[in-house]
């Protein structure tokens, strides 16, 4: 038997993700853990955070009728000459990419790929463009077909606030839009830090290795012990030896070393042997002269308090002279890494085979491994097998594919081996190639990793994947390693079934997935009301799953969810179904402690009164779960960290701040300044001070003032024009400069406006362009941040000339340049209606462990009184806070800059402080 072998990395990609020979030179130096403890990426970091608020999903050209004729149909409307392939609603994030066609219609010229955001056009042109790197992203956020093995793959995020729609003029014929939407799914990675955690060398960070016995019958080599998680693992074993290697996380069955580690070998004589790699998170180095091969990963495995990783030789086979090097950071209470490898054969009828199936606890999936062997001689058909993802215990999937092959980032069957940070083909082997493969068998090593797309459930998972087109295809051996984080914060505690009243219609359909689902009989009612659930909440329920069972025949359907009021998220369905209509969609809502539990019932409302097609209604199920209390927030003591009084000419005082770190390690506080006495109608200059690194945990130390002015101490000064400037908010801009936005006094309270300023060194500011936008009741205080690849601008502002009271609005931008309309953050009780907002001053939102968390200052209540708000969204917060501090325009910094981990401190300040204060909050 001869066999042809393919590996390698992929053709045409604009980087090298491959290992040179010298990066993996094997060291001698005497397992060994690294001395302090290891950091986490913040990507990664993601990963270990629940989120229960984001419904995973995905648009995609499925065949509706559930079989194999996949292709282009039409989407939610036609505009013009374009074709809307997504649209959604509420708040969410488009996470991937994916489309493909026959070479001649991807060439086509007059194509053009429109994506729209928050009502703003962020591309519109050529899809080479975009997918090749010829506009704002490049290798590897957005990869084109050469790179990606047959088809366009972009993981470029893009996140909303209110709308996203993805149009295009041509025929793709074939794509995949995968998203989240709900609550909190706009946050993530920017493209920068995403781009960095795909090609940046990981593999140079990972401990030496050291020499230790390998592991025995019945031995197993204990690799790290809880409490703590393995951040990293690096490993020098025998080539050979690979086959007979499993690794097991505590009690969970072994799974085969090759998987875990990325497929780099399968370990039998004609696989072609070990292949050198890198990807996002594993890596793998053929063996060297003296037959060893290293592999290594970068996956968090956090570890309970005396559970065990460990090596253990498979089938009574001694494995002698493994090195190994573990990095150890701190235990993720909470958190455990699932692991399910299956070898299996393909069931042969229309079905799909389980990959991986957790019953109910709440998960986030993150890899897929899969090694597929023994087909038809001359027949990759099995390719043609879609994945079906069930999630919170639903028949209907919310991700349903287009193939295998397109699951994995290809198309066409691939062009090649290749390896991409997220997705690859390692290993492409054709048995008898001869005769042009009439007789050839294929085998195919493949991995897709969610790192930026999750698939998140709250309630159990099911990812099925049919073997070709119908799931029938036979003979085919699949083996496969699912890889899922398990969560035991959040638990099921109750269930509300409701059957709305009213005319109904009857139905019959099967479910848009398997191909030989039997069709049912359902009923269902349609209108453009108000639905009404009187909510049976248990006293101890955090966390509520809306789930809609309807009839998908029309679209768009749309309705907006309220919950005694409060506005509490959107459900959009874009596509219609109308020959398998059967369908269900989800929602997550926070329960307040006033809506859960005791004799009062919450009213949901679900209201389609401005749905376009009419909103259709089977039933609702209502599921409750459990979850960790809101944390009780501490502050420590204050120090000064710069001296305004003490200055020269003064004594001045600084008010509404703001720091930031530059790229060399230098802190930089802006902010206004004045003499005492306070008068802010005078107030036409921001300070600029400077501290040395390494940051707010040595200010605390030093307990003595750290920052001093800079030579140059006035950053910005007012124009002409300006009656005053307030409340500078500086930040990192895309391109590594900094950017600051501030509020600018005008005659008309009703038309403060907001300007800008940029900065390379944070010393020398230039004003840039002119008003970037005005608003009503002395609009003010802006504070800037960035969602995915949206700007966000929040500030204070009442609800509106008719209704003063206080609140925090906010503007989504995707250049800094276009904003959009204002809406509200946050809206406080009638009795803090003023003309200036002034219960909500100083706005500051930032991200924790899946919570958002705003602060401001209500100088009405007291001139210290800052009050902290959470939500899972950063667009809505519920008015009744979470906790009270000691602190005037407080601003948040981290120790490290990063304010989603690690140390978390606050500054404050204002007039007769002399000065700005630094304090550690505890509790987060």
């Amino acid at each position: 038997m001869s066999a042809r072998v393919l590996n390698g990395a992929a053709t045409g990609a604009r980087m090298d993700l491959s290992i040179p020979r010298a990066a993996g030179d094997l060291l001698d130096a005497p397992l060994a853990v690294a001395s302090d403890p290891a950091s986490i990426d913040p990507v990664l970091e993601d990963l270990l955070t629940f989120h229960p608020g984001w419904i995973t999903r995905s648009v995609t050209t499925h065949d509706p009728a559930g079989g194999n004729d996949d292709g282009y149909r039409a989407g939610v409307a036609l505009e013009g000459d374009h074709r809307v392939l997504f649209h959604a609603r509420g708040e969410g994030r488009i996470t991937r990419i994916w489309m493909t066609a026959m070479r001649p219609e991807l060439d086509k010229p007059d194509q053009e790929l429109w994506i729209e955001i928050d009502g703003h056009t962020v591309f519109r042109g050529s899809p080479h463009d975009f997918f090749e790197g010829r506009d704002s992203w490049r290798s590897p956020l957005a990869l084109g077909v050469d790179a990606s093995s047959g088809a366009f793959t972009s993981y470029v995020p893009f996140a909303w606030s209110r709308e996203a729609k993805i149009r295009f003029r041509g025929v793709p014929i074939y794509y995949q839009v995968t998203y989240r939407e709900g609550p909190g799914a706009a946050s993530g990675p920017t493209p920068e830090e995403l781009a960095r955690f795909m090609v940046e060398d990981w593999t140079a960070a990972l401990p030496r290795r050291s020499q230790r016995q390998g592991p025995g019958p019945g031995a197993p080599l204990v690799l790290a012990t809880g409490p703590a998680t393995v951040a990293g693992l690096d490993l020098r074993i025998p080539g050979g030896s690979l086959k007979d290697l499993a690794v097991r996380i505590g009690e969970q069955p072994p799974v085969p070393a090759s998987f875990f580690f990325g497929l780099a070998s399968m370990g039998t004589e004609d696989d072609g042997g070990w292949t050198t790699f890198r990807s996002a998170l594993h890596a793998a180095w053929a063996p060297d002269a003296a037959g060893a091969g290293r592999l290594a990963t970068r996956l968090p495995i956090p570890l309970a308090d005396g559970e065990a990783l460990s090596l253990e030789a498979a089938g009574g086979a001694a494995i002698p002279d493994i090195e190994a090097a573990v990095a150890l950071a701190p235990a993720r209470a909470g958190a455990r890494l699932l692991t399910q490898y299956r070898d299996q054969a393909a069931p042969g009828r229309e079905t799909t085979m389980t990959l991986f199936e957790e019953s109910d606890a709440p998960l986030q999936f993150v890899a897929l491994f899969e090694h597929l062997s023994g087909g038809r001689l001359g027949d990759r058909l099995y390719l043609e097998g879609d994945e079906m993802i069930r999630t919170d215990r639903m028949s209907y999937p919310l991700q349903i594919g287009t193939g295998t092959e397109d699951y994995f980032n290809g198309g066409f069957y691939f062009i090649g081996a290749h390896s991409n940070p997220f997705s690859g083909q390692l290993r492409f082997i054709v048995h008898d190639p001869e005769d042009s493969w009439r007789d050839a068998r294929f085998e195919h090593s493949l991995y897709r990793l969610h790192v930026a797309d999750p698939v998140v459930s709250r309630s159990g998972m099911r990812f099925g994947m049919e073997a070709g087109p119908t799931g029938a295809y036979a003979p085919l051996r699949v083996r496969s390693l699912g890889l899922s984080y398990a969560f035991s914060d959040h638990r099921v505690i109750g269930e509300q079934k409701v059957r709305p009243r009213g005319r109904r219609r009857g139905a019959l359909s099967a479910i848009d997935a398997e191909r030989t689902a039997p069709r049912r009989r359902f009923r269902h009612r349609e209108g453009r009301g108000i639905t009404r659930i009187e909510v049976e909440c248990p006293h101890d329920a955090r966390g509520l799953l809306l789930l809609r069972a309807y009839s998908a025949a029309r679209a768009p359907q749309t309705a907006r969810v309220r919950l005694d009021g409060r506005e509490v998220g959107v459900l959009h369905e874009m596509l219609a179904n109308p020959v398998r209509p059967l369908a269900e969609d989800a929602l997550w809502i926070d329960l307040l402690p006033g809506e859960r539990g005791g004799d009062r019932r919450p009213v949901l409302e679900i209201d389609a009164t401005g749905s376009p097609a009419p909103w259709s209604e089977i039933g609702y199920t209502l599921r409750f779960f459990s979850g960790p209390p809101a944390p009780e927030l501490t502050q420590g003591p204050a120090v000064k960290i710069f001296d305004a009084a003490g200055l020269p000419g003064g004594p001045f005082y600084v008010n509404d701040h703001s720091i930031v770190q530059r790229p060399d390690g230098r802190w930089i506080l802006t902010g206004i300044f004045h003499n005492e006495p306070y008068r802010p109608e005078l107030e036409r200059e921001f300070v600029l001070a400077t501290a040395p690194g390494p940051g707010p945990a040595r200010w605390i130390e030093a307990a003595s003032p750290s920052f001093s002015l800079a030579p140059e101490p006035i950053a910005v000064r007012a124009l002409a024009d300006e009656r005053w400037i307030w409340a500078p908010h500086v930040v990192k801009d895309r391109d590594g400069s900094l950017v600051m936005v501030f509020h600018v006094g005008t005659p008309d309270p009703d038309r403060s406006g907001f300007r800008m300023a940029r900065s390379r060194d944070g010393i020398t500011w230039t004003r840039q362009g002119g008003t970037l936008f005005e608003d009503v009741c002395v609009a003010r205080d802006p504070m800037l941040v960035r969602l995915g690849d949206l700007w966000v601008i929040y500030y204070t502002r009442c609800a509106s000339r008719e209704s003063p009271r206080s609140g925090v609005a906010y503007r989504t931008s995707p250049d800094l340049v276009r904003w959009s309309p204002p809406a509200m953050a946050l809206t406080l009780a009638p009795e803090t209606a003023m003309p200036n907002s002034g219960h909500t001053e100083s706005p500051f939102v930032f991200e924790r462990e899946g919570w958002f968390y705003l602060s401001f200052t209500s100088y009405p209540v007291d001139n210290d009184a800052t009050f902290v708000h959470r939500s899972r969204s950063p667009f809505a917060f519920p008015p009744r806070p979470i906790a009270r501090l000691r602190a005037h325009a407080a601003e948040w910094v981290a120790e490290g800059g990063d304010l989603r981990k690690g140390r978390l401190f606050f500054t404050h300040a204002g007039a007769g402080k002399g000065g700005v204060f630094l304090q550690e909050l505890f509790g987060l």
